[in-house]
C-alpha cells in the first residue's frame, strides 16, 4: 500500500542523486567490471561458499514506517463522461508519494556478508536503477560487485556473477530468455535473481519483479487518461517505442486498451525503434511519420530517452504545432521540456527506489522470511507532471534531475531493516 501523499505542486525535492553517466565510474561499488562481448557456457559448478551470509538467528528490531492512506481516482463516479472518467485519474496523480511501499520487517537481524552483482546495462536507465546500490551494500554490510553488460545479451555477466560467488544478482530490463543458460545454472547454484522491468512472472530462483508487466500496464493506462483528458476525447496517438521490452509491448497495451475502451473518437498507432536509433534515427523517423499522418496530434514516449532531439527535428520540419508530446518515465530530457513548453507532461517513475525493492526481498530471504508484501511492493509510487514550476522543481533539487522516490525513502528502508 502507498503510505502517504501530499501536493505535487507544493513538493519539495530534498533528496539528491549521486550517480555517474552510463557505463561510467563505478567506484562506489567493491568491484566493477565489464562483461566479455561475448557469451561463456554456463559453469556447472557451484559458486564459491559465501557462508558469512547466514542470519544469526536473533530477533530484528526493525521499526516500520508509520501508514496512512493513498488518495485513489474515481473514475466510475464521473459516470459515462469520456473526459470526466479520465480527469478523475489524472486528478489521483497530481499527488507525490512520501511514504514507502513495505511495511513488513525481517523476522531476524540482517546476516552481513552477502555478495550481490548489480548487472548494469547501457542505457541512462540503467544508471538511475543501479545508483542507490553502493549505500545499500555498505548500510547492508554486504558485497556489490557491478558488472556492465548489455541489455540484449547479458549472459556473460551473469556468468561473471556466478563464478564470483553471488549469492544475489540483481538485473534491469533484460528478460531471461536473453540469458537463459546461465539463468538457469546460477538457479541450480542456489543463487536469487531480483527483477526490474523485465515483465517475468514468479517463479523459483526469482525473488521479485518490479515494475512488471501488469504495472507497467498500468503505466500506460495513466498517461492514456491524461491523453484522453487533455485532448478533450480527440487524440490522435502515436506511441514511440521499442518493442524488444516486453515490459514496453505492456505499456503499449495499457495505452491502447484505455483509448479503445474510453475514447471513441481517439485513435492509436505505434512507431517502433530500436536503442540504437535513440537520438540518432527516432528525430528523423517521428518528423517524417507525422509528415505522412497530418491527423496525429499527439505523441506519446514510452520511456525517457526516446525523444531525445525530436523537438529540434519538428522544429526544423515546421511540426512542433502540430502535436503534443508527453510520456512514461521522466527524467531530465521530459523535465527540461516541460518548463520549456515543447511537452505537456510526464509521469514519474523512482528507478532508484525500484533497488531498494530488490534488495528487501533479498534482505527477507536472507532470514528465511517469505516476500507477504510482493505483489503491492512491484507496483512502484508515481505521480504526474505537468506543469513548468513542478518540473524545475525536480531539476533543481539533484544532479542526475530526476525523483528517486518518497522523500526519505532510504532511511525509512534502513530502519526497517534494522540497521539504521
Amino acid at each position: 500500500m502507498r503510505k502517504g501523499t501530499r501536493r505535487v505542486a507544493a513538493a519539495v525535492f530534498a533528496l539528491g542523486l549521486v550517480a555517474a553517466a552510463c557505463g561510467g565510474d563505478d567506484s562506489g561499488s567493491s568491484d566493477s567490471t565489464e562483461a566479455p562481448a561475448t557469451s561463456e557456457a554456463p559453469s556447472t559448478e557451484a559458486p564459491p561458499s559465501a557462508e558469512a551470509c547466514v542470519s544469526s538467528g536473533e530477533p530484528n528490531t526493525g521499526v516500520a514506517p508509520e501508514a496512512t492512506t493513498a488518495p485513489s481516482a474515481d473514475a466510475s463516479a464521473a459516470g459515462d463522461d469520456e473526459v470526466a472518467n479520465a480527469q478523475a485519474v489524472v486528478d489521483a496523480l497530481r499527488v507525490i508519494p512520501t511514504g514507502i511501499s513495505v511495511s513488513v520487517s525481517p523476522s531476524k537481524v540482517v546476516p552481513t556478508g552477502c555478495k550481490v552483482a548489480w548487472l548494469a546495462c547501457e542505457l541512462p536507465s540503467c544508471t538511475e536503477v543501479g545508483e542507490d546500490w553502493p549505500a545499500i551494500a555498505e548500510a547492508l554490510g554486504w558485497e556489490l560487485k557491478v558488472i556492465n553488460v548489455e541489455s540484449a545479451s547479458p549472459g556473460a555477466g551473469v556468468q561473471e556473477a556466478i563464478d564470483w560467488g553471488a549469492n544475489y544478482i540483481a538485473i534491469s530490463g533484460s528478460p531471461v530468455a536473453a540469458f537463459q543458460e546461465q539463468y538457469d545454472a546460477a538457479v541450480a547454484a542456489g543463487i536469487k535473481f531480483a527483477f526490474a522491468y523485465n515483465g517475468e512472472a514468479p517463479a523459483d530462483g526469482i525473488l521479485t519483479s518490479i515494475s512488471g508487466n501488469d504495472a507497467v500496464y498500468n503505466a500506460g493506462t495513466r498517461i492514456a487518461n491524461y491523453i484522453i483528458a487533455d485532448s478533450g476525447a480527440a487524440a490522435h496517438v502515436l506511441m514511440v517505442n521499442i518493442q524488444m521490452f516486453p515490459v514496453l509491448v505492456a505499456e503499449e497495451n495499457g495505452i491502447k486498451d484505455t483509448l479503445a475502451a474510453g475514447c471513441a473518437a481517439c485513435t492509436f498507432d505505434v512507431l517502433p525503434v530500436t536503442i540504437p536509433d535513440i537520438g540518432v534515427n527516432v528525430p528523423t523517423l517521428v518528423a517524417s511519420y507525422l509528415q505522412e499522418h497530418p491527423d496525429v496530434n499527439y505523441i506519446s514516449y514510452a520511456f525517457s530517452a526516446l525523444p531525445i532531439g525530436v523537438t529540434a527535428a519538428l522544429q526544423s520540419a515546421g511540426l512542433d504545432g502540430q502535436v503534443t508530446q508527453v510520456g512514461v518515465d521522466f527524467d531530465t530530457t521530459g523535465l527540461s521540456e516541460i518548463v520549456a513548453g515543447t511537452h505537456k507532461a510526464w509521469t514519474s517513475n523512482p528507478k532508484a527506489y525500484s533497488s531498494w525493492i530488490m534488495a528487501h526481498a533479498m534482505v527477507l530471504d536472507a532470514v528465511g522470511d517469505e516476500f507477504t508484501e510482493r505483489e503491492a511492493a512491484e507496483t512502484l509510487p508515481t505521480m504526474i507532471v505537468d506543469d513548468a514550476d513542478t518540473a524545475q522543481s525536480i531539476l533543481d533539487g539533484s544532479p542526475l534531475q530526476n525523483w528517486k522516490g518518497p522523500e526519505g525513502y532510504a532511511d525509512q528502508f534502513l530502519k526497517l531493516w534494522g540497521v539504521a
